[in-house]
């Protein structure tokens, strides 16, 4: 039989080792888009070096793509291409969306408020795009796109990031009704208080005070982990769940509640 092929964008960062990991272990070939060995075109905390072996090593045939901007359709169109080159099928789609960009309102810059348009806004519309098409084709696939649980409750020091996050999570839901037809699933994973780098970065957390003020905010104390986020979305990729679309769904340690 033919294996599942799963696309999955940022992969050598974030969460995508460890849905990568999960992905193979359920059975799926993949496509990863990511950063090269010297970190361009994204992050580099994984390196498809270190990565590669262990998904073929867990039985998963893969494909890396790295010279892509996923802030254009033809970026995005040339990661399809190379599923759809390598594997000629396309049945799952992970886009891991966006930059973290936060402080007071009146000291975003215009700059800032370009580079957040980019890649909260314009990816998740070329990566939909993208991807959507060759599963239309089919009658079938998943898509999960990577927002914020920020897009799903106001806060003073995430205007701009938040409410482009927003703008998000109302594309996925309304394109996860309308792919509904044709046999498609489209979610959103919206994010928060993990514990990754750039998250990390973004928010002071390397200073242990700081940090326990942040996990503070959460009900459960703590910042949640890529392998727990790898196992919540899972199953809205490998396709035994047909059941679930147009829905925006909250990891945030319960803050999102």
């Amino acid at each position: 039989m033919t294996r599942p092929v799963a696309l999955l964008t940022m992969a050598t960062g974030y969460v995508g080792p460890a849905l990568a990991r999960t992905m193979a272990d359920r059975g799926f070939d993949l496509v990863l888009q990511g950063a090269d060995e010297n970190g361009r075109m994204g992050t580099a905390e994984t390196p498809f070096s270190e990565l590669v072996p262990d998904l073929e090593a867990r039985g998963a045939a893969v494909e890396t793509v790295s010279d892509v901007d996923l802030t254009t359709a033809a970026g995005n169109q040339a990661a399809v291409s190379a599923a759809l080159d390598r594997f000629g099928q396309l049945d799952s789609a992970c886009l891991v969306t966006g930059e973290i960009i936060t402080g007071k309102f009146l000291d975003m810059t215009t700059e800032q408020w370009e580079t957040i348009k980019l890649t909260n806004l314009d990816m998740v519309f070329h990566g939909l795009q993208a991807v959507l098409g060759p599963m239309v084709a089919t009658g079938r696939g998943q898509v999960v796109v990577f927002t914020s649980s920020t897009g799903a409750r106001p806060d003073p020091i995430t205007s701009i990031y938040g409410g482009t996050r927003a703008g998000a999570n109302g594309i996925v839901r309304a394109v996860g009704l309308e792919m509904a037809r044709a046999g498609i699933q489209v979610n959103a994973v919206g994010t928060n208080f993990m514990d990754f780098p750039g998250f990390i970065k973004a928010t002071g957390a390397d200073d242990p005070e700081r940090r326990a003020k942040i996990e503070a905010q959460t009900p459960l104390r703590r910042l949640g982990t890529t392998e727990e986020l790898a196992h919540v979305t899972a199953p809205l990729l490998d396709g035994k769940n047909r059941f679930q679309t147009g829905q925006f769904f909250d990891f945030s340690g319960g803050w999102g509640a």
